[in-house]
């Protein structure tokens, strides 16, 4: 199982992801680890704290009070710099500066070490007598007791011989002395301060920290600090060989690289990342680590933007390239827990990739906008032993120019399936819309019903006082365009239905039951001239038994020459003055003559038991009016089992079948190049032989099917190719290496989820997914939470939300969800709402169709306060818009007005 990543980074083509408990076993490597329990919808959002750059913090630096800026105004290597001023004591502390490469700095053996940095002061007191009017950098040697290992810190006042320095000034550890590790110690860590006295004034700044070696030639220890300039944002750090040794950049460094709001693709900020001069060596930004799960599949995703690159046209080619490593480690700790890197993989723009077995790597998409700001996604397995994972956005060695980074997701993909799940383009996936497909009712006495039906489930019911019907508006839905005319044989349809406390004897329609079928042409003409209309028995009050209603008894159906019937119209209807109740059920279609050739089709919901948009079929399903004898399975939403809400479609083989009966969703459009991820839980019970469920047709499965149009019916059926997955991941029409197996996701009480992405065909715009018995599978089954999202547009982008100043925040007495501004807009817009306490919090936009287009915020536990996010259409036309606050399962709704 190998995926080709230069095949299908920029193309649409299909790979398959199937979450599957069995599949696992046939991938060497991947540790089956039992039972995950599905995480909060918290934790399924991003595991970065600051993804989007917003957080206004330099990685591992705390400040002490509010006069400790991070501050653009003095900077020596761009960016930003460490600000000291105001009354009183201010500081910044790093606690640990020794961070991840290495467990600390040696003791016995190492040379003399040298520690400083570089620093700038403004209108600062002169002369200071004490260190309480000074300005000092401190470095703080501790070992692994905590206990510090030179006795005493090593402090470096700052220069206060005049006002202001006027320039960048170097403060070394020479000027104070040698610093020489006892033996036998390591500096486990270090703590830096660079701190105000109380009685201090003006303003200080520091940048570009460093430690070198005081003896260059000599063998020894030289490490690296990390945010030595300062500029990585919170949690973010970054490197380059040799960062901080020399204290010679910017004049060597590679890269500048820092937090900017010169562009963004959501928030105000972004990491800027650019090439100082024609650079040899490389730049990673390095996020924090986060937790993996063993064998489940983690999701990396960001947004980048370039300019200035010397040869764009060679943009992707060996060293001219971005890209990313996704590095796994054996700890969470890091610092003086030691490194503990177990292995990782680097992803270039154009999807080369080095070291990791390509059945655990994936792309999904690239989406780029009119901005110029494209994503990219990949999905990897941890490796074996990992526990956690960072994530490295990087130049490679030739890259010029400038690149803009923000969005950085890294998230568990298992629990962003579960997550995805609020977009879901089935509109009755958990089967929970008390409504048959294809058929409406006139009004509430004609019911949905289970008191008496023929092949299990439902029937149709019509009843109670005044006119009541059922309508099947185009029972010709989507195999065929319809029925042809000339050389088509006599057809015969019909149903079977059941009476109770009807009125006998009808002197007029309007005192009887009926079943109708009307078949028109393209042109929207009744083809045969006048319905086809068959009374239901009303010779007594009540049948007691199912009788078939048979045109046969009214006459030969025989279409016009020519006049194929593109469309037929059933309905089941109640005269205004019938009284009692009348089912109808297993409406068929077949030929008057058996043994001659021609058309006999069938139509779709035939026993009305499958629930709004999902209808099922099998061979021969309602030609022969013969169900339920010949009917391989029983299909129908039922409360007897539930994963969640209070319904499942349960299919039932009867007795030993020989055929499959695919349950089939709506049709649901897709975008090409976008995948698309396909889910559902399944429960089984009661199979014949379940120590062989998933060998041959002892098996369960999906159909992905894509299709030319989103029509059906008399536009066509349109079908253009799809796959079958099978329960233990044998399927056909597909290569091998695009199948990839996931995690299993199992519950205590027998549900189980599966899950398969795949990208659409060539030609796709729409897709419907089939639930299916294979031909041998025996017992019943039960489905749920069946949905198809689109991983492009807003499925794959994190949250971005810009949160107040605590100390302004007014709360208010419920939620409130205030008019966007400006409006109308074009391209971007702010919207704004309060939170009087913490709770779930979704943003939804939508067009006018009810489509969502965008999805602003989908997180839990957001915390009461004032709120804004942007929302940026520029990809959208002009037009009405609406924005929805969901709260705590509360809805509020605004319209908002795009003008271009």
């Amino acid at each position: 199982m190998k995926t080709c990543l230069q095949c299908y980074w920029r193309k649409a083509a299909l790979i398959i992801i199937p979450i599957v408990g069995m599949w696992l076993t046939a991938a060497p490597g991947f540790a089956q680890s039992g039972i995950s329990q599905l995480l909060s919808a918290s934790s399924a959002q991003n595991l970065l704290s600051n993804g989007g750059f917003e957080v206004n913090k330099p990685a591992y630096w705390d400040p002490s009070n509010a006069s400790a800026e991070w501050s653009t105004e003095q900077t020596r290597t761009r960016g930003f710099s460490l600000k000291i001023s105001g009354a009183g004591e201010s500081s910044w502390a790093q606690n640990e500066a020794v961070r991840a490469w290495v467990g600390g700095i040696p003791g016995a053996g190492t040379p003399e070490i040298v520690v400083g940095g570089w620093v700038y002061t403004e209108g600062v007191n002169t002369a200071p007598g004490s260190d309480a009017e000074k300005f000092q950098l401190v470095f703080e040697f501790f070992d692994a007791a905590g206990a510090d290992v030179l006795g005493a810190p090593v402090v470096m006042d700052l220069p206060q011989d005049q006002t202001s320095s006027g320039a960048w000034v170097e403060l070394s550890s020479l000027d104070v002395g040698a610093i020489n590790l006892p033996s036998e110690r390591a500096a486990t860590s270090v703590r830096i301060s660079f701190r105000k006295g109380a009685n201090a004034t003006g303003a200080a700044y520091l940048e570009d920290i460093f430690i070198k070696k005081a003896d260059e030639g000599a063998d020894g220890w030289a490490g690296d600090w990390f945010n030595a300039n300062m500029d990585a944002g919170d949690e973010w750090y970054y490197w380059w060989n040799g960062m901080a040794s020399g204290g010679d950049f910017p004049a060597d460094q590679p890269h500048f690289m820092h937090v900017t709001s010169e562009q963004a693709h959501s928030g105000n900020n972004s990491l800027k990342i650019e090439a100082n001069g024609v650079n040899g060596d490389e730049t990673p930004a390095i996020s924090q680590r986060v937790p993996v799960t063993p064998g489940e599949p983690v999701l990396f995703s960001f947004w980048v933007k370039h300019e200035g690159n010397t040869d764009p046209g060679d943009i992707g080619t060996g060293q001219n390239n971005l890209g990313i490593t996704a590095l796994w480690y054996d700890n969470l700790e890091g610092g003086s827990a030691g490194w503990g890197e177990i292995g990782g993989v680097d992803v270039t723009y154009t999807g080369t990739f080095n070291d990791l077995p390509a059945e655990q790597l994936i792309p999904l998409l690239l989406q780029q906008e009119s901005s110029g700001w494209t994503q990219y996604a990949v999905i990897a397995y941890p490796k074996d032993g990992a526990v956690g994972v960072e994530m490295r956005l990087r130049y490679y060695h030739q890259f010029s120019g400038a690149t803009y980074w923000d969005d950085v997701f890294i998230g568990n993909l298992v629990d962003m399936i579960a997550d995805l799940a609020d977009l879901n383009l089935l509109s009755n996936g958990g089967f929970e819309v008390n409504k048959p497909a294809y058929w409406d009712p006139s009004n509430a006495s004609a019911e949905w019903s289970t008191e008496q039906t023929r092949t299990r489930g439902f029937s149709l019911k019509i009843s109670g006082a005044g006119e009541s019907s059922w309508a099947q508006n185009e029972a010709v839905r989507a195999w065929v365009g319809g029925i042809p005319g000339a050389g088509t044989p006599e057809i015969v349809v019909g149903g079977w239905v059941y009476t109770e406390g009807v009125n006998t004897a009808p002197g007029s329609d309007a005192e009887k039951f009926q079943l109708v079928f009307e078949f028109f042409d393209a042109a929207g003409a009744d083809v045969l001239g006048a319905p086809v209309v068959m009374d239901l028995p009303q010779d007594q009050t009540s049948s007691g038994a199912w009788v078939e209603l048979s045109s046969l008894d009214v006459g030969a159906i025989n279409l016009p020459s020519e006049r194929a019937a593109t469309s037929v119209r059933i309905s089941f209807r109640k005269g205004a003055n019938a009284t009692g109740a009348a089912y109808l059920e297993d409406i068929f279609i077949k030929k008057a003559d058996e043994g001659a050739d021609g058309w006999a089709g069938d139509w779709f919901n035939a026993n009305m038991d499958a629930g709004d948009e999902w209808y099922y079929w099998w061979n021969g399903m309602a030609s022969g009016g013969d169900f339920p004898a010949d009917q391989p399975h029983f299909m129908h939403v039922t409360s007897e089992q539930a994963h969640s809400g209070n319904n499942s479609l349960k299919i039932e083989a009867n007795g030993v079948n020989g055929d499959e009966t695919p349950a089939i969703s709506q049709r649901v459009p897709v975008t090409p190049g976008e995948p698309v991820l396909f889910s559902f839980w399944v429960k089984h019970e009661g199979n014949t032989d379940p120590g062989d469920i998933g060998t041959g047709q002892n098996n369960l499965g999906i159909t992905a099917l894509w299709y030319d149009n989103l029509e059906g019916g008399s536009a066509g059926w349109g079908e253009i190719g799809g796959v079958d997955v099978t329960y233990t991941g044998t399927f056909n029409d597909l290569p091998a290496e695009q199948l990839i197996p996931l995690l299993l996701q199992q519950e205590s009480s027998g549900w189980t989820q599966y899950a398969v992405i795949a990208y659409p065909k060539d030609g796709a715009v729409g897709v419907e997914m089939r639930l299916r018995y294979y031909h041998q599978f025996s017992g019943a089954t039960y489905w749920d939470d069946v949905f198809i999202v689109s991983l492009g547009g807003s499925a794959l982008t994190p949250v971005s939300v810009e949160e107040t100043s605590n100390e302004s925040i007014e709360i208010p007495n419920g939620f409130e969800l205030e008019q966007n501004y400006p409006n109308p807009f074009n391209p971007t817009t702010t919207i704004s709402f309060k939170l009087a306490t913490a709770g779930d919090v979704r943003l939804d936009v939508y067009n006018m169709l009810g489509q969502r287009v965008k999805t602003l915020i989908n997180t839990q536990r957001m915390s009461a306060g004032s709120y804004v996010s942007v929302f940026d259409a520029s990809n959208l036309s002009s037009g009405v818009y609406l924005y929805t606050l969901r709260f705590d399962g509360k809805v509020t709704t605004r319209q908002m007005i795009l003008l271009k």
